[in-house]
């Protein structure tokens, strides 16, 4: 006899549609019970498996398309596997987010990343373009102040290299502010001060460059003057001429150019007699006493140039160059009686 035995149960096969159903049910069921802000954080955090974690990224993805911050953490996590095209891809995007924090953090990534391509290209034009794009991605990151105080050197460098000079300009007051010793950073400021004619900020730097740039302090002095005559201030740029004509030579020769410059042909025939008068070298003493002659023929002062020229005629009397120059006045300013006084001296002193 056989039994049947009842507490055998008939096998149960699960279908595919119902495993879908079921995975799903559990995927849904797990991301809305476990904190969304929480994943994202282990996810942004882990230094191990970046491609598990972009995989993770991924399907969080699907299920949250518009979430910015899991494409952000996605764009990281994808530089550092070094997947740069993705990386590029998402922060194109972020870049114009309305949150800004997510904004400012993609547009410094995204600068870091074209740059970083840059120096991988081969020629000038991939270069120009590159560069462009740079350009541009700074110019927002300086406009909105995507920066920490702590980074202004770091954006000054990174000013220079895509040649923007307004931004350039603004770190250099800033470092100088903390620095005001820094040559390099007083000379590019004072050439940019100028380039935006902001005058007040031109002398500032230029007085710094004469108290710390020992080495070439003639030079800015010198570029400070003419910095005064392009903009047509010329009290100041007299007042530092005379300060430094009364220690040097070559300032007293330039203070007499400038007066020549103004038509005041007697003050600068003064003034270069004054370095003929106080010199003891032969070649100085020829060159400004015809200076002082010349400052005044210049303004049309013909019979006083004759008359300066006769007073001292005696003096080089021996000077074969000069008495011949001389002679030339006298017939040029029409001072023949002149001329044929000087002549008989000159024989005279040949017979002896």
């Amino acid at each position: 006899m056989s039994y049947v035995d009842n507490s055998h149960k008939k096998s149960y096969v699960i279908t595919y549609k119902e495993l879908f159903f079921t995975f799903v049910v559990f995927a849904t069921i797990l991301i809305v019970l476990y904190p969304k802000e929480l994943l994202k954080e282990q996810i942004a955090s882990e230094q191990s498996s970046y491609e598990l974690s972009m995989i993770y990224l991924e399907n969080l993805l699907e299920h949250s398309p518009h979430d910015e911050s899991l494409m952000l953490i996605l764009a990281e996590q994808s530089l550092r596997a070094s997947d740069k095209e993705l990386s590029l891809s998402l922060l194109n995007k972020l870049i114009y987010s309305e949150d800004e924090k997510i904004k400012n953090k993609a547009t410094l990534l995204n600068y870091e990343l074209e740059k970083d391509s840059y120096f991988y290209l081969h020629t000038q034009k991939e270069k120009r373009k590159k560069r462009a794009r740079l350009k541009q991605l700074f110019s927002n990151i300086y406009q909105y102040k995507m920066y920490k105080e702590d980074e202004i050197l770091q954006w000054y460098h990174e000013s220079l290299f895509v040649h923007h000079n307004k931004a350039t300009y603004d770190f250099l007051e800033q470092l100088i502010v903390k620095d005001s010793s820094n040559v390099t950073y007083l000379e590019q400021a004072y050439y940019l001060s100028q380039r935006y004619r902001k005058r007040k900020d031109s002398r500032k730097y230029i007085q710094l460059l004469q108290k710390y740039d020992l080495e070439n302090q003639e030079k800015w002095i010198y570029v400070e003057y003419y910095m005064y005559i392009n903009y047509r201030q010329y009290s100041k740029a007299e007042k530092l001429l005379k300060k430094y004509a009364q220690e040097s030579i070559i300032w007293k020769s330039r203070l007499g150019d400038f007066q020549i410059m103004r038509h005041a042909y007697h003050k600068a025939s003064a003034t270069y007699l004054s370095i003929f008068e106080n010199s003891t070298d032969d070649k100085i003493q020829q060159k400004y006493f015809k200076k002082a002659i010349g400052a005044l023929q210049a303004g049309s002062k013909m019979n006083e140039a004759a008359n300066l020229a006769q007073r001292y005629e005696d003096t080089f009397l021996t000077n074969r160059a000069i008495r011949g120059y001389i002679l030339k006045v006298y017939v040029a300013t029409g001072r023949l009686d002149y001329a044929s006084t000087l002549s008989k001296k000159i024989l005279k002193k040949a017979l002896r």
